[in-house]
């Protein structure tokens, strides 16, 4: 589907109420896919990610996904540039097709597989894939060789209020996170413009949820881009190393690659890349610089979920996300 086909409803889709969303989505579908009959239309939900509702409407063989917005995350997620950044990925081959918005949420189409689970991340297999299409997204879409990284860390700080509704959070935060953060963020962003690493078109957000392996096909794709910028090629690589810590409760780094693994997906990353020096002292500089931006994108996060804890409505812990990125 072209982007000139993509549309507008004026619609929103409740959060709480299953019933309610699922008849809000079949009034959408009316004009979507009106050929479809809606006491046919079959629902299955899928949502594992802690910003978001996401769910499949289905007719016989065709599926849509609907993403509902999570309560107040456009306080950390650009929506404007969410689909603009879709769109664009979408021409290049690197997302499903965009179908259309409505007022809390996208439609988008479906991508056959399932999300990875951290074990089978780590088999060599899956890893080499990975490392191969971050390099492909990386070395195909075009970006103007500028990144909006900190000074989005830096609208987050706008959005943190000091003071914490519940008692036990404001002691939390006080014990547990600095006392600049705004410091923190120049701090490393002076360390890391000094490095000269490469910037180029990256999802930013690679955890295992993200990471969909089609078994027929044997391919990897990446979905959600809700925060996929121009940023440094080695912070995306970063930041999916962290990932692998996982999400549910405590992260746990024993999970992390080895620096054996690492060096090797750093290899893979450039013996597949177009156009980039695919040597040994490269992957040595960029494995050396690789601690800065796992820093990085440890902060990032950091801050990302102290602004949630204040406003998300899901029920998640984000002030202990927010410490084990400390």
């Amino acid at each position: 589907m072209s982007s000139a086909q993509f549309q507008t409803f004026d619609a929103d889709l409740s959060l709480t109420s299953q019933t309610d969303c699922e008849n809000s989505a079949r009034e959408i579908l009316t004009k979507l896919r009106p050929e479809w009959k809606s006491p046919e239309i079959t629902f299955e939900y899928f949502s594992v990610g802690i910003t978001n509702k996401i769910f499949s409407a289905g007719f016989g063989t065709e599926h849509v996904i609907f993403r509902v917005f999570g309560h107040n995350t456009n306080k950390v997620i650009d929506r404007e540039n969410e689909v603009i950044a879709w769109k664009q990925l979408a021409e290049y081959g690197f997302a499903a097709p965009l179908y259309g918005k409505f007022n809390n949420g996208l439609i988008c189409g479906f991508l056959e597989g399932k999300s990875l689970a951290i074990e089978q991340m780590r088999d060599s297999k899956f890893n080499m894939n990975i490392a191969k299409r971050i390099a492909q997204l990386h070395s195909s879409v075009p970006t103007n060789g500028k990144t909006p990284v900190f000074e989005k860390m830096r609208t987050f700080l706008q959005q943190l209020n000091p003071s914490f509704e519940k008692e036990s959070q404001q002691n939390f935060f006080h014990e547990n996170f600095p006392t600049d953060l705004g410091a923190e963020i120049s701090k490393i962003e002076k360390m890391i413009v000094m490095l000269k690493e490469p910037i180029v078109f990256c999802h930013n957000d690679l955890l295992v949820h993200n990471i969909v392996y089609d078994s027929e096909k044997k391919s990897i794709e990446f979905i959600d881009y809700e925060y996929a910028f121009p940023n440094y090629a080695l912070y995306d690589i970063a930041n999916h190393f962290c990932e692998y810590a996982g999400v549910e409760g405590s992260p746990d780094y024993s999970k992390c690659l080895t620096k054996d693994e690492k060096w090797a997906f750093i290899n893979d990353y450039l013996r597949f890349s177009n156009g980039k020096e695919h040597s040994d002292t490269r992957i040595a500089t960029m494995f050396k610089n690789l601690l800065l931006f796992e820093a990085a994108a440890h902060l990032f996060w950091a801050v990302w979920a102290l602004v949630q804890a204040q406003n998300s409505t899901i029920d998640f812990d984000y002030l202990t996300l927010g410490f084990a990125n400390i």
